[in-house]
Formats: structure tokens, C-alpha cells, sequence
């Protein structure tokens, strides 16, 4: 089959040293012939200070262009960006997401509303002492995941179980309690002819995604990318046949890859 990884990071991420080179050659080495690079602009940073609204690619477009043809007939390299609580400016990141390069954008959300402070989700979730101080995140996430899909830059939602990474597992939380929530916001990304991916956040999430692809594909959802979120090559591509399966098992057929903002499908048993 087609294999792609769509969310990984590079050196152009500030929380990973690794040159897209090294990504590539370990994505090739766990059979992935597609890649897009998607290294973080986030608008937060992890105590809630604001960070710039327009984006550099300057890095970005560099070490693309020295890679982007080094195996050819052997790895597809396509540009990307991950783009960090969009919601608080959608104007200036719209703005920003014009360059002809571009084929691929992600809409995550690492930090809380404004509202909640807009400190980062990984730092107030690790500082839980409450199952309810969880709760509290996930609601607070939810509000936001409802207002970035009536925005306009992103192609997929980012990783929508990203607060279940970090909030202590013993409070024993999932999205299940905010199901009618989710399942709107799954309605207005498929009728936009959007889509969400699968994250298996360096190999570290696969089960986790079950009900909540499920309920993506009852819903007509058939727009799904395929990412691994690694930072460093050791994990890049991890729990890939894993996650196929897991695919495969709920009914997908396709995964996809992008072309200027638009999906490619590609058959899972092709």
C-alpha cells in the first residue's frame, strides 16, 4: 500500500533537533513512501504569552527545497505546516498560509482558550491534583475545537484527543462525555469536505482511537491523514501497521495525502 506520514517535526520545530533529512530516511526505513513536514507555529506558548501571527517560512522553505528531490521514485516530500491555536487570530494565519509551496495544513489546539488563561494543555494538565481539574481542560478544549472549524485554515483537525495524552490516566477520562459536542464538530469538518487524522503520537496512541474514529466514519467521514508526530527519527512512523489495522477494522478504505490544500484518497489495499 501507499503509506504516508502526515504530522512529524523537524529542527524548524523548537522542540526537536531533527533535520528533515534524518525524518525522511527513517519514515523510507519503516516503508512510508509519502511524507508532509509539518513543523509547529503556534500563537501560545506553553504560560500563555503570545507568539507572532505571522509565520517565517524561511526554514522551512529551505530545508524542503534541499530534500524535496533527493529519492526520487523513493519518497514523496510535501510541505506542510502545524498550526497552534489559529482561533486567536484566524485573519493574519489565513494571511500567512498563501505560499505556492504549501500543500498541507493542520489545525491543532496546544493550549487553553484566552478565557482559561492560554497556558499550554501539556503544562496544566500535568499540574492536575482533581479528576475534575481534567474535566475542566476538556471542556475548555472542546469550546475551542468548536470555534476552529467555523475558521478557514486548516485541512484537518490536529490529533482531537490531544488533552487525553496528558491528563493523569488514573481519572480514567475520555470523550465520551462530550460526544454530542464532538460529533457537531465532526458534521461541519465533513461538510466542508475536510478531515481529521489519526495520531499515534511516536506510537504511543493507537486503541485510544478507536470510538472516536468510529464515530468520524458513521458519521460519512472518509477524509483521514496518517501521522506519527515524531520529533526524532527513532519514533518516526511508529505503530503504523498498527494503526492501518485499526483503520482497516473500523471500515476506512483510503488514507490521504495532500495536493495544494487538496485531498488525494489513496486505497488502503492498494
Amino acid at each position: 500500500m501507499y503509506l504516508s506520514d502526515y504530522h512529524f517535526h523537524t529542527l524548524c520545530s523548537s522542540d526537536s533537533p531533527a533535520p528533515l533529512a534524518q525524518q525522511a530516511k527513517a519514515a523510507m526505513a519503516a516503508g512510508v513512501r509519502e511524507i508532509c513536514v509539518t513543523d509547529h507555529w503556534n500563537l501560545l506558548d506553553q504560560q500563555g504569552n503570545h507568539l507572532s501571527t505571522v509565520y517565517d517560512w524561511g526554514p522551512s522553505l529551505e530545508q524542503w527545497r534541499k530534500a524535496r528531490n533527493r529519492w526520487p521514485g523513493k519518497l514523496e516530500l510535501r510541505l506542510g505546516v502545524e498550526v497552534g491555536n489559529s482561533v486567536l487570530d484566524p485573519a493574519a494565519v489565513d494571511a500567512s498560509l498563501t505560499i505556492p509551496e504549501l500543500d498541507f495544513v493542520i489545525g491543532s489546539l496546544h493550549s487553553q482558550s484566552a478565557k482559561a488563561g492560554g497556558r499550554g494543555i501539556f503544562t496544566v494538565a500535568h499540574e492536575c491534583t482533581k479528576k475534575e481539574d481534567g474535566i475542566a481542560i476538556i471542556d475548555d478544549y472542546m469550546d475551542m475545537l468548536e470555534e476552529l472549524v467555523q475558521t478557514d485554515g486548516w485541512d484537518v483537525l490536529g490529533h482531537v484527543i490531544y488533552p487525553l495524552r496528558y491528563i493523569p490516566p488514573e481519572y480514567e477520562l475520555d470523550l465520551h462525555p462530550w460526544w454530542d459536542r464532538l460529533t457537531e464538530v465532526f458534521r461541519s469538518v465533513i461538510s466542508q469536505g475536510k478531515g481529521i487524522e489519526m495520531n499515534t503520537s511516536a506510537g504511543a496512541t493507537v486503541e485510544q482511537w478507536k470510538d472516536v474514529l468510529e464515530l468520524y466514519y458513521n458519521l460519512g467521514g472518509e477524509v483521514l491523514t496518517l501521522g506519527s508526530d515524531a520529533h526524532r527519527p527513532e519514533v518516526m512512523s511508529a505503530a503504523f501497521p498498527q494503526a492501518v489495522g485499526l483503520i482497516r477494522e473500523i471500515g476506512f478504505k483510503w488514507l490521504c495525502v495532500y495536493r495544494q490544500r487538496t485531498p488525494l484518497f489513496c486505497k488502503l489495499d492498494s
